[in-house]
């Protein structure tokens, strides 16, 4: 293990003290260009305990202000953000992080947007308690343009369903929502196996649901359809 592995290894176990940002920064410059640099900090940074995510985030941001990179590197970054914060339900800065990634992209690279746009979605419906939005359908609308294998994860299909219900109870397509519903709830169940798990099988990967949050299981469980 190398000197700058073993030190990582250490931040990930401990978090990151005001000293360690002096220390790390010596030990990067032996890293060449700044975005393996960058790679280094989010990469560690993903890794942290849940306990230490706001370090997490903050060394993300020391990072993106030390090491300037291309627009991979900054959109990879941001969007790191934004997971950290989903997955500690600070939603509403996850999606600000998100927004940031996006406008990392620049006018170019539609495939990382379009899958960029089911974080926005899925931030955006929890952001507005599961109500409807113009920017939410629009974010649908793209997140669903996905090819057919990336849209039968289930944490790409969950949402596109919850949100395809909050959509068609707009426009007054109940049937369609019921329809939605149903599959929702036959989603989360633990029992569920995803349209993906015998391709998944072969490589000893299982693909389980992570994107029914409380907030999601409170508005299923609330809806009357």
């Amino acid at each position: 293990m190398t000197k700058i592995e073993a030190f990582e290894k250490n931040l990930i176990k401990s978090g990151i003290s005001d000293a360690d940002y002096i220390e790390y920064e010596k030990l990067l410059r032996r890293v060449r260009g700044n975005d393996m640099r960058l790679q280094h900090v989010y990469i560690t940074a993903v890794q942290f305990p849940k306990k230490h995510y706001e370090q997490a985030v903050a060394l993300i941001r020391w990072g993106l202000q030390k090491y300037p990179d291309t627009w991979f590197g900054t959109y990879t970054a941001y969007y790191d953000i934004g997971m950290i914060y989903e997955k500690n339900g600070q939603y509403n800065q996850a999606y600000g992080a998100y927004l940031k990634a996006d406008e990392a992209l620049g006018e170019d690279h539609v495939s990382y947007r379009q899958n960029l746009a089911g974080n926005l979605m899925w931030m955006l419906l929890h952001i507005d308690k599961f109500r409807y939005s113009v920017k939410l359908e629009k974010y649908y609308g793209q997140f669903n343009t996905i090819d057919n294998f990336a849209k039968a994860f289930i944490n790409n299909e969950f949402p596109l369903t919850v949100a395809r219900i909050v959509i068609d109870l707009q426009h007054g397509r109940i049937n369609e929502a019921k329809e939605s519903y149903s599959k929702a709830l036959s989603m989360s169940s633990p029992t569920f196996i995803s349209r993906i798990q015998g391709v998944l099988n072969h490589h000893k990967a299982t693909d389980n649901l992570s994107k029914n949050t409380p907030e999601c299981v409170k508005f299923l469980k609330n809806l009357k359809l």
